[in-house]
């Protein structure tokens, strides 16, 4: 190999380790996190049923990306969510809006009572029993109530059901793919609820988890993933840094072919 082309050979791995570099690497077992807290003057702070409920909300995400409650004003008709202290903070379509700054209402005369106050990267599995504002850190309900979503990328390593274990205090809401999987409704006690999902494909999927905490004295939320060789991951590579990869890389291969056959 004449000196041009070890000169170019050695300008593709570099062009290779650059880019790859530039990458974000997938981070196993850890999802990304948000934050938000819910003031203290809520018109469903400490007003919702107690107990555990499995039906609370619908089967798939609404329109903005929330849980949609399953109340027959909202389409349900059978199995629907009934008791007295239904959430009231809801959009037109039942989205409920703990999670959402913009879409939220359900402060004094209509105005938004939720604020985002941070992001961040979490384990998997993660535990919390101290799931006070602001960011799952402070000491009790005094400065509000604290509502997050943990999201991310979980991968299967085969087609399999996957088991999951949600302890929350008070509801946690479960979706793969914008589909619901585990539901923890209700006010009440950090009890540990394991759920199994349906049959999902091999690969990566996107997962969201829905927590708040709406009523006086704990909060609490434990989340583990039961079934062996399943991890998930907060980031993964960027969609155009890969393209870029590819691009460069197949055009200075073909350069290195025409170099070496002359």
């Amino acid at each position: 190999m004449n000196n041009k082309s070890i000169r170019l050979a050695t300008l593709a791995a570099t062009l290779a380790a650059g880019l790859l570099a530039s990458a974000k690497p997938a981070a196993a077992d850890s999802l990304n996190i948000t934050y938000f807290t819910i003031a203290e003057t809520d018109q469903d702070a400490n007003h919702l049923a107690g107990g555990l409920f499995s039906n609370e909300v619908q089967s798939t995400l609404g329109v903005n990306g929330l849980p949609v409650l399953n109340t027959a004003a909202f389409g349900c008709t059978s199995g629907c969510y009934s008791p007295v202290g239904a959430p009231t903070d809801v959009l037109a379509d039942g989205e409920i809006t703990y999670w959402s700054p913009a879409l939220n209402n359900g402060g004094p005369k209509g105005a938004s009572d939720v604020i985002q106050t941070g992001t961040g990267v979490v384990s998997i599995p993660y535990t919390n029993n101290a799931f006070f504002p602001p960011n799952g850190t402070g000491t009790g309900d005094e400065d509000g109530f604290q509502s997050a979503i943990l999201s991310g990328t979980i991968n299967a390593p085969t087609t399999e059901t996957i088991g999951f274990t949600i302890s929350s205090d008070d509801m946690a809401f479960l979706y793969l793919d914008g589909t619901l999987q585990c539901s923890d409704g209700g006010v009440h006690a950090n009890t540990p609820e394991p759920c199994t999902t349906s049959t999902i494909s091999a690969g990566n999927h996107t997962i969201d988890l829905f927590f708040v905490d709406i009523n006086n004295v704990a909060a609490a939320l434990d989340f583990t993933i039961d079934t062996q060789g399943v991890t998930t991951s907060s980031t993964v590579p960027e969609p155009g840094t890969l393209a870029l990869l590819g691009t460069g890389l197949v055009g200075l291969a073909e350069a290195f072919r025409r170099r070496l056959a002359r």
